[in-house]
């Protein structure tokens, strides 16, 4: 019988990094709509955005904010699958142990590898997450027109 936590566990990780695909395609596309000379605004103009202007920046954090819900949504189901997966990977070292009576130290460290790499890329993703929030929050309320 499979585990409960297995399969919960890939179906984050699979949602999680078909949701990143998504949100590259889209910043691709985004970023690969116009030209390269500054001429258009609707794609990534390097010149333009060389130049700092005010408007041209605030289109391209416009084009980001509405793809914030998917980048949020990806590292929400990142954090879930990460949380999920240290669980069977436990489960895992006390079986390959036979309950505690065999090569217990090497076991023991695989569960402990386990639950810190878990717990550093949970803080990870959560940071991440936050990063961006901050970011976005920042671009939000952040006076563009007024340089000096």
């Amino acid at each position: 019988m499979w585990d409960l936590k297995c399969i919960v566990a890939a179906i984050c990780f699979t949602t999680s990094n078909i949701l990143f695909i998504v949100h590259g395609a889209f910043l691709y596309k985004s970023h690969h709509t116009g030209q390269d000379d500054g001429s258009s605004n609707s794609g990534f103009s390097f010149n333009t955005w060389k130049q700092l202007d005010p408007s041209y920046i605030e289109e391209r954090w416009e084009v980001q904010r509405n793809e914030r819900p998917i980048l949020m949504c990806a590292a929400l189901f990142g954090i879930l699958a990460w949380f999920s997966m240290m669980g069977p990977l436990v489960q895992s070292a006390w079986v390959l142990s036979r309950g505690g009576r065999r090569l217990v130290g090497p076991h023991v460290m695989l569960a402990m590898l386990a639950v810190c790499g878990g717990i550093i890329e949970l803080l990870a993703r959560l940071f991440y997450a936050g990063m961006m929030n901050a970011s976005q929050w920042l671009a939000k309320d952040f006076n563009l027109d007024d340089w000096g």
